[in-house]
């Protein structure tokens, strides 16, 4: 099987066209340029760390508790957006920058002033810094504390 000479297409079974030598170059060093490290070498130690995000809801407050795992020895940033409704945009509620252990672990509780409406859909967005990997979690926002006896109104009152 000989080679294809200069100047002649080559096929690509992928795609089932054919690619001109010129073509191809771009390709390939489009795909070295664009494509991220960690994507090249599944079995290489480029491959990047993971971000975790568990978000639930404070009891006893009008806040969130956030805790996971990021890379260690780098802070984190938490931001907090709120979408009240389909009808108005998503609310930019806080950012605070987060420290993590010698292990990677964060654990915080962070305030959602200005989203106390019920059922609001508190989304948490952590990224490492600088420019490292992210997560996210959602919760719906609900009444701060358990039901107590003084919030059953009777029938006859109602």
């Amino acid at each position: 099987m000989a080679f294809p000479s200069p100047g002649s297409d080559v096929y690509d079974a992928a795609t089932m066209r054919l690619c001109s030598p010129p073509l191809t170059a771009l390709f390939s060093t489009a795909l070295v340029l664009f494509v991220p490290l960690g994507a090249q070498s599944a079995d290489g130690p480029a491959a990047s760390p993971v971000m975790t995000l568990v978000a639930t809801p404070a009891v006893g407050a009008e806040a969130v508790n956030i805790t996971g795992n990021a890379p260690a020895a780098y802070p984190v940033e938490a931001k907090l957006y709120a979408k009240f409704s389909r009808d108005l945009p998503t609310v930019y509620l806080s950012r605070r920058s987060v420290p993590t252990d010698a292990n990677g672990h964060y654990n915080v509780t962070l305030p959602i002033a200005s989203a106390f409406f019920r059922n609001a859909i508190v989304t948490v967005v952590v990224q490492s810094l600088p420019a490292g990997p992210s997560a996210r979690a959602s919760i719906i926002v609900s009444a701060p504390n358990f039901p107590a006896p003084p919030d059953d109104i009777p029938p006859s009152v109602r």
